[in-house]
């Protein structure tokens, strides 16, 4: 395979990534990877998610939403809105359309935590993507906020401050406002394409009862596979290897 930097621009500001081509010639099928809070192209997962993808001949294109912690974009952290990212998530797949080696009958999204939901809201909005994986996604934005702490002292000051074990960001009170206005388990009865859910049963920043919650909200067909032992980032023992087993097979499947 090869691994290319690819960057794009979002109302004059670039967003990199890294793309993954499979070896061969020709249009492959494609795969955009979306981060969660405090994600990012640093993430072994991703790398890992991309380069298995690229392996069995499927495109794959991770980004930074953000400016830190690596440099690739020049959208500040501290403005994380989830509608900001739902806009720069359509300029990522505009970017991934326009490449050449890419078959843009044949799209496919997936994203973790804060990044699943924002793959939920977005998917119903573009024909485009035909199919999504959602990885231990928030499809309740208000339990996510009251797992943050204090929300009173956030709106006062203004911003939050989030540790190292977050990212070692600053973030405005607007994240939560913008938040709050949606409502993912309506935008997910809109999904028409195949969705495969996978979350695990110790996650303890995103409950696996939101998932569950949300395949009530999906189509009958649809799947959700519970990861026994495993939380929220799949450090786990073999959790990595399985998440990404399941990603892979079902973007093979549909793709």
């Amino acid at each position: 395979m090869k691994v290319e930097k690819t960057f794009f621009l979002f109302e004059g500001k670039r967003v990199g990534g890294f793309s993954y081509i499979p070896e061969g010639v020709g249009k492959f099928p494609a795969v955009i990877l979306v981060h969660g809070f405090g994600g990012g192209i640093h993430e072994l997962k991703n790398r890992f998610m991309c380069e298995k993808l690229a392996e069995a001949g499927i495109a794959a294109f991770m980004f930074d939403f953000y400016d830190e912690p690596n440099g690739l974009s020049e959208i500040l952290r501290e403005e994380m809105t989830v509608s900001l990212q739902l806009r720069v998530l359509r300029s990522a797949i505009d970017c991934v359309c326009g490449l050449p080696i890419v078959d843009v009958s044949r799209i496919g999204l997936t994203g973790h935590s804060l990044g699943g939901m924002t793959v939920l809201l977005y998917t119903p909005t573009d024909s485009r993507v035909k199919v999504l994986v959602v990885q231990s996604g928030v499809s309740d934005f208000e339990e996510l906020v009251a797992h943050w702490g204090d929300v009173g002292d956030w709106k006062k000051r203004g911003y939050k401050h989030f540790d190292k074990s977050w990212g070692g960001m600053d973030v405005k009170y607007a994240l939560v406002e913008d938040g709050m206005r949606y409502d993912v388990y309506a935008q997910a009865r809109k999904i028409t394409c195949p969705v495969l859910v996978f979350h695990g049963d110790q996650d303890t920043s995103v409950p696996l009862q939101e998932s569950e919650e949300l395949m009530s909200s999906l189509k009958k067909e649809d799947e959700l596979a519970v990861l026994h032992g495993c939380g929220h980032t799949y450090k786990e023992e073999g959790m990595m290897g399985r998440a990404t087993m399941l990603l892979v097979g079902f973007m093979k499947k549909w793709l």
